[in-house]
């Protein structure tokens, strides 16, 4: 589990990417989408008031700020504020839309709001559980929570290569359908959606990581234990097949 020292390294590292981000973020704009596809399934009133949490560069923004007409206010925030600043230009045209740099997981906003939603920001705290019940405690009598975030799986293929190297554990680590159930609390719900994202190689699937700044680490591998990682992971499927576990966290 990261700390919160990690969590502003990753901070850092999501900022320094803000400018290139949406270049290596395919799988990310895919899950985007189908958040914002549930997002528009949703009772939500006729001025409904919105938060979210870790908008990036706004691709969950856009996407269901298209789809919402009838949302009154969306509030986007991120930790990182070039994050926020790109997620802003994005979107400078549409007036129902403010942006602001916070720490998602204790957000200092007030409530109440219609929708809280996030997509893969989740991950990256070290208290989720402390965070999801925060992020109800901000929702309107009625209003609904839709979180997006990694499980168990993700990764599986890049895990059994770094343990065939001999890192058993050396990959980032996420929590199964339980722990997620026990962190949402009372009333909510966990699916699972499979997204399937293909590279030429083990290089290719390390620089796009690197390049949404998600390749932060507490330690680093020795370079011959990462080599010999990446050729397992080329021997058990070329071009490279990398699955990310999504989970959606429900509360309606």
């Amino acid at each position: 589990m990261l700390t919160f020292v990690d969590k502003r390294a990753v901070a850092g590292r999501f900022g320094a990417a803000a400018g290139h981000y949406d270049a290596s973020a395919r799988v990310q704009a895919r899950i985007a989408a189908a958040m914002a596809d549930r997002l528009a399934a949703l009772n939500l009133p006729d001025g409904a008031r919105v938060l979210e949490i870790g908008c990036g560069t706004g691709l969950l923004t856009a996407a269901a700020l298209a789809r919402l007409p009838r949302v009154g206010s969306w509030l986007a925030t991120d930790i990182a504020p070039a994050m926020a600043a790109a997620c802003r230009q994005r979107l400078a045209g549409d007036p129902r839309l403010s942006v602001a740099a916070m720490d998602g997981e204790g957000p200092c906003v007030a409530g109440p709001f219609d929708l809280v939603c996030s997509s893969l920001a989740l991950q990256w705290f070290p208290d989720a559980g402390g965070a999801l019940a925060a992020w109800r405690g901000l929702l309107a009598p009625g209003g609904a929570l839709c979180v997006a975030t990694l499980g168990v799986d993700t990764f599986a293929q890049w895990r059994a290569a770094l343990a065939g190297a001999g890192a058993p554990g050396a990959g980032p680590a996420y929590p199964d359908a339980g722990t997620l159930s026990r962190w949402l609390g009372p009333g909510g719900r966990v699916e699972r959606q499979d997204f399937v994202e293909h590279h030429a190689d083990a290089r290719h699937f390390l620089l796009a990581l690197r390049g949404i700044g998600a390749d932060y680490a507490p330690g680093r591998l020795p370079p011959s234990t990462l080599r010999r990682a990446m050729r397992l992971l080329e021997a058990a499927a070329r071009p490279v097949s990398i699955t990310y576990d999504v989970r959606w966290l429900l509360a309606l």
